[in-house]
């Protein structure tokens, strides 16, 4: 990925130019990252869609956070930032959906 200008960011080539390959961590980061987004999103269609998805995508986010950290990561680009803190407010969107499913529905 280059920007305008050809230069490539930070943190996505070495001093060569070099691009480094994503560690474990990053790996798994970056695709909890992409549930996390489709979790929020699941959230936002909540009041128009039937909350499945939700529960889907939020126990993939919660099990991709848990591989993240178990590879060492302890911040992300969430917005909540701390692996534990997403895993915990994911788990408990969770536990209101399916609460919601099963009992309420």
């Amino acid at each position: 990925m280059t920007t305008v200008a050809g230069h490539v960011p930070a943190g996505m080539a070495d001093a060569g130019g070099v691009r480094l390959p994503l560690t474990p961590a990053q790996k798994y980061e970056k695709t909890a990252f992409t549930f996390c987004k489709l979790g929020t999103a699941g959230l936002i269609a909540w009041i128009v869609t039937p909350p499945i998805m939700v529960a889907v995508v939020g126990t993939a986010a919660i099990v991709l956070y848990g591989r993240a950290l178990y590879h060492g990561v302890d911040r992300t680009r969430c917005i909540l930032r701390y692996p534990r803190l997403i895993m915990g407010f994911w788990a408990a969107v969770v536990a209101a959906d399916l609460t919601w499913l099963v009992f309420l529905r």
